[in-house]
């Protein structure tokens, strides 16, 4: 128990770290949309990054950049990224992120999101690729088969119908990352809350999800994917 009680702690601490950067950018780009500017301490990247207790105790970390699928190491190798870590962290193309090598396995964790917008586009199935097509795009955007199999499930989601999604700011991606079902062209919206009896203080925040601020993971609770 007590090593359930310590890991969903580092769980949250992680969660927090992630989301403000996530809120640093978001404020960044509020302010550049308004004309105001921010100080330089502010705007500039950190020159060092807190050091975790995972990475204290691996045996390799290597950093790099998130393609839509996997992490592409600044070694040039590539490494798997788990579906449900990057449905769940609503990972886009060009997220920096590093793979931790530990003697019980490995762990991946976003150290840099990259600046993201949300947009709006019809969900479809061709030739078992999950995509969203959207207006003025030439090509229909990826999402991971984790997230779109989830929404199907659990939110009705169905080919026409639409959906959010985030992409990098100013780009033509490959890849997307599932947000919400916008409008189902299928009936009735189902509802897109999960049961729970567990409350935190995270759940009263509003439009929490369309920030892309990611919910800290508690150890005793199952995966959504």
């Amino acid at each position: 128990m007590a090593h359930k009680k310590i890991q969903s702690i580092l769980n949250f601490i992680e969660v927090a770290e992630t989301n403000l950067r996530s809120a640093k950018i978001l404020l960044m780009q509020l302010s550049d949309d308004k004309g105001v500017s921010l100080t330089d301490d502010f705007s500039r990247p950190s020159a060092h990054r807190t050091v975790s207790m995972d990475e204290s105790n691996a045996l390799e970390v290597v950093e790099g950049t998130f393609d839509g699928e996997q992490m592409v190491g600044d070694n040039a190798k590539v490494y798997v990224v788990p579906q449900n870590y990057a449905s769940k962290t609503q990972l886009v193309v060009g997220d920096r992120m590093k793979w931790i090598s530990l003697t019980d396995g490995e762990k991946f964790k976003l150290i840099s999101p990259v600046e993201r917008e949300r947009i709006v586009g019809i969900f479809d199935i061709i030739a078992d690729n999950y995509v969203v097509s959207l207006e003025g795009y030439p090509h229909p955007v990826k999402l991971l088969k984790a997230s779109s199999t989830y929404a199907m499930k659990q939110l009705g989601l169905q080919p026409g119908d639409e959906v959010a999604i985030y992409i990098p700011k100013g780009s033509v991606p490959s890849h997307g990352a599932f947000i919400n079902v916008v409008k189902s062209n299928h009936g009735k919206m189902p509802s897109t809350s999960k049961p729970s009896t567990k409350k935190s203080i995270l759940d009263e925040l509003d439009g929490l999800d369309d920030f892309g601020l990611t919910r800290p993971k508690v150890a005793e609770e199952e995966d959504y994917f």
